[in-house]
């Protein structure tokens, strides 16, 4: 079990998306921040798998299992058409080329990935305390289904959970018929006696209508949720270059969908 010393920062979906994942680390490193967790699917829709493998391996304390992580490995025959392409590009590029040890470091990243991880304080997953990997935490779940939310929180063993997946920010306390997002909080949210889910966002598709990436700082009593501007623009290009990745990934990233 690893002990963190100060304010963490905990990142979720990079998805390939490098423009994205250079701006949310330099932006950590501005803030003094040290210790990084991340939270899953590393690869998928984004033109640049392979660096954002390395920069991850290379930049974060914990690194979690996603369910495109998952998929890139072994099958992704529930994912809908244009996350299949994106998976065979993602395996396309993870190929061994000019650089064999390269490829076989990447390969032994995704294999080794943890499904979750857990401290004294906090628990983090992609997907939920109840299945880590694959299941969505929905923004409209705590109305519309507090039965598997009430489920969900049971399945919790801290006070915290901090999950990503469903790229949209906000939190969900214990017994509460809503899903809060950030500005609502003024993007701060008080780490009190009350349970709670936090989702951090997606760094390398947001889909809460705002574009830019976006990752939380865990300070000693707030989670504090950044946003972070990239050079967006520069990762549409590259995509809509790539015949396996469908425009689409590329459409909605300029518009946070």
């Amino acid at each position: 079990m690893i002990d963190f010393t100060g304010p963490v920062a905990v990142l979720s979906d990079v998805h390939g998306n490098l423009e994205a994942l250079d701006a949310v680390l330099t932006d950590i490193r501005n803030t003094g921040v040290l210790d990084i967790v991340n939270l899953g699917d590393c690869v998928g829709y984004g033109p640049n798998p392979c660096e954002c493998i390395d920069l991850l391996q290379a930049s974060c304390r914990i690194n979690l299992r996603g369910n495109h992580d998952y998929a890139t490995l072994y099958r992704s025959d529930n994912f809908n058409p244009a996350a299949q392409a994106a998976i065979l590009f993602v395996r396309q590029q993870l190929q061994p080329a000019d650089n064999a040890d390269a490829a076989r470091r990447r390969w032994l990243f995704l294999q080794q990935l943890l499904p979750m991880y857990e401290n004294a304080d906090f628990e983090f997953m992609h997907g939920s305390p109840r299945r880590p990997i694959t299941e969505y935490i929905l923004p409209s779940d705590p109305l519309c289904d507090p039965f598997k939310i009430d489920d969900i929180f049971a399945a919790m063993g801290h006070r915290y959970a901090f999950v990503g997946h469903t790229h949209y920010a906000g939190v969900i306390e214990e017994h509460q018929e809503s899903f809060v997002r950030p500005d609502e909080l003024q993007g701060k949210y008080r780490l009190t006696e009350k349970r709670a889910i936090i989702n951090v966002g997606s760094v390398g598709q947001p889909r809460d209508s705002d574009r830019r990436a976006a990752y939380v700082v865990i300070h000693r009593h707030q989670v504090e949720w950044r946003r972070v501007p990239y050079k967006v623009a520069d990762t549409v290009a590259k995509i809509e270059a790539q015949n396996l990745l469908d425009d689409q990934l590329a459409r909605r990233l300029l518009v946070g969908q």
